[in-house]
């Protein structure tokens, strides 16, 4: 009688004869014959691959021949098993890369995925050599967290902590940087946590991509202390650490304390390098102190640090932003002559801020130059030009340099679309400036608030509230958060073509939304209800205006002292004009001929 442990030990021969044809084929002919031997290929399944692989006889290069030939077979792709065994006979010929090649593979097939326990599990069926279970397990890890496996690559570290084997601090060091990459700053700090209670050596770049994560979210004082931390477990810190931590400084905007971090550098012997002094210098201008980051540069030339493209680009932006052009042109010019090639942010900031003073033939000229000197322009670039040509009024050019700034390749954005609705607005051609609208939503970039603001605004301008209401509701309707500027515009139309009614219903669902009214609002409130012969209403808006702790600018008083000039009301208005004088605001002459004019009125 046939049993199934007979069939079983049967099929067990036949399976050790097929591996062993297979070997011997592979070992006098290569994998060519094997190839167009369909007959042998049909046989194999999992326990003859096992066998082949596993075969002391087959040189390894044979092995890796057959691996790969089955890698690219639809129907049979090794299983976890063949790759454990191919890896075993690999790690005991020292084949390190080919290893590392195997858990590739394994890695990136979701069908060989399984848990760190069940790897070592088949592997220890085969094998009692710990110290291989060990390596495999640090190359396992390492490979994961190369991938970007995350959950994966701690599962293994999580084994190896229970198990005490030894944790390559390097395959820690992948995985710091992957939880980096990944924007998981929280598990990294965890992570790091781990490593120190899992004593696995702590180097000071592990520490420096912990402390670089922490400053890049703005958590400085966590960094700081980490940093000190480590310093009591013998890890000191490197001139990175600290121009980590002052460059975290700088972007939450505590420049001060930047400057506290370089003085406590300089007490532990570390010099501030060119990075130093660009990262505070580059604080100091987010922060609009322009004038101390010039200082901050000169004190850089006195310590003998020689300035970069950074340092360069910086000063011209500095110079740019406090309206000294010819001294960041310069600087500019200076580079090439110290042997610094400018750079793109370098060339922008020149042009903007020549296209923001209306000297476009400059910023058209640098355009020019740096093409030539083989700096590609960006969309930086041609939207500063466009927006300057848009607020000198010519359309044409700026409607140019968008058809040539497309041409190469560069896809305005939606700056670029905002610039130039803008500029028809301004132009009063609003026809044009709604096509623009439709265009550029055509090609995938939507409108935002700013843009919303400024068509809505040029509607107002030219009495067409109609379309500038549909839009205002269009905004709403797509969810758009709108801001004081955008109610400012319609109810200033309201209020300018009569609509006092719709203008006041408009300011209440602006409270209503949270959004505060502003002096410019209730001025134009003010002038609506004097256009609307209302003055008692201006007057208590006016009030209403100062109770709600709003001060009163040189638009509002102009308003009203106008507005009670025209009513006949002289001595209010002259009662509001010496209340604007004494509120150091100089009348214009307009007003002050205004006022006398309603005086001698009233005399007379």
């Amino acid at each position: 009688m046939i049993t199934p442990k007979l069939i079983g030990a049967l099929n067990k021969i036949k399976h050790i004869e097929t591996a062993s044809d297979i070997a011997r084929v592979m070992s006098y002919s290569g994998i060519e014959l094997l190839k167009n031997s369909p007959v042998i290929l049909s046989t194999l399944n999992s326990h003859v691959v096992q066998l082949v692989l596993s075969n002391p006889k087959l040189p390894l290069r044979s092995c890796l021949e057959f691996f790969n030939f089955l890698r690219q077979n639809p129907f049979n792709k090794p299983d976890l098993v063949a790759h454990l065994t191919l890896i075993r006979r690999l790690y005991d010929r020292r084949k390190f890369t080919d290893i590392q090649f195997a858990l590739n593979c394994i890695a990136n097939d979701v069908n060989l995925r399984t848990s760190v326990s069940n790897i070592v599990s088949l592997v220890e069926d085969d094998t009692d050599d710990p110290i291989f279970v060990q390596k495999l397990c640090g190359m396992l890890f390492g490979v994961y967290a190369d991938y970007g496996m995350l959950e994966e690559a701690i599962g293994v570290f999580d084994y190896m902590e229970k198990s005490g084997f030894k944790i390559h601090h390097k395959s820690c060091m992948t995985l710091l940087l992957a939880l980096m990459r990944c924007d998981k700053m929280d598990m990294c700090f965890s992570f790091f946590r781990r490593m120190v209670e899992a004593n696995v050596e702590i180097t000071v770049h592990s520490l420096n991509t912990v402390i670089h994560g922490l400053c890049k979210g703005g958590e400085v004082e966590m960094a700081k202390d980490l940093m000190e931390e480590m310093i009591t477990k013998g890890i000191e810190p490197n001139v990175f650490t600290y121009n980590m931590l002052i460059n975290g400084c700088c972007i939450i905007g505590m420049v001060d304390k930047a400057f506290k971090v370089k003085a406590i550098m300089e007490q532990k012997g570390f010099k501030p390098n060119i990075i130093t002094y660009n990262t505070i210098a580059g604080g100091l201008c987010k922060l609009k102190r322009y004038e101390e980051a010039k200082i901050w540069f000169f004190t850089m030339i006195e310590r003998e640090i020689t300035p970069n493209v950074v340092t360069f680009s910086t000063l011209v932006n500095i110079f740019s932003k406090i309206g000294n052009l010819e001294e960041a042109n310069c600087i500019f010019e200076g580079m090439e002559k110290r042997g610094v090639k400018p750079n793109i942010v370098a060339y922008n900031t020149l042009i903007d801020g020549y296209s923001k003073k209306g000297n476009l033939d400059k910023a058209k000229w640098l355009l020019g130059e740096m093409e030539k000197k083989g700096v590609r322009p960006d969309i930086v670039t041609y939207t500063a030009l466009i927006d300057g040509y848009c607020k000198k009024g010519n359309l044409d050019k700026a409607k140019w340099l968008l058809g040539e700034m497309e041409k190469k390749g560069v896809r305005p954005d939606i700056v670029t679309y905002t610039a130039l609705i803008d500029g028809y607005c301004k132009k009063g051609n609003l026809d044009k400036a709604k096509w623009l609208l439709g265009e550029m939503e055509k090609r995938g970039v939507r409108p935002n608030l700013i843009t919303c603001t400024v068509l809505i605004d040029g509607y107002c301008k030219k009495g067409n509230l109609e379309e500038a209401n549909w839009l205002f509701e269009e905004m709403e309707k797509r969810g758009v958060s709108l801001n004081t500027v955008t109610y400012t515009s319609l109810i200033d139309g309201y209020c300018k073509n009569g609509k006092m009614t719709e203008a006041h219903k408009l300011r209440g669902v602006m409270v209503a939304t949270g959004s505060i009214p502003n002096a410019y609002i209730y001025a134009s409130l003010i002038h609506g209800e004097f256009l609307s012969g209302k003055s008692t209403e201006a007057l208590e808006l006016f009030s209403e205006m100062k109770q709600r702790g709003l001060v009163p600018d040189d638009v509002t008083y102009t308003v009203i002292i106008l507005g009670l000039s025209k009513q006949g009301r002289p001595g209010e208005a002259l009662r509001l004009y010496d209340e604007m004088i004494e509120a150091g605001i100089t009348p214009n002459e307009r007003l002050y001929s205004s006022v006398a004019g309603s005086l001698d009125t009233a005399g007379s």
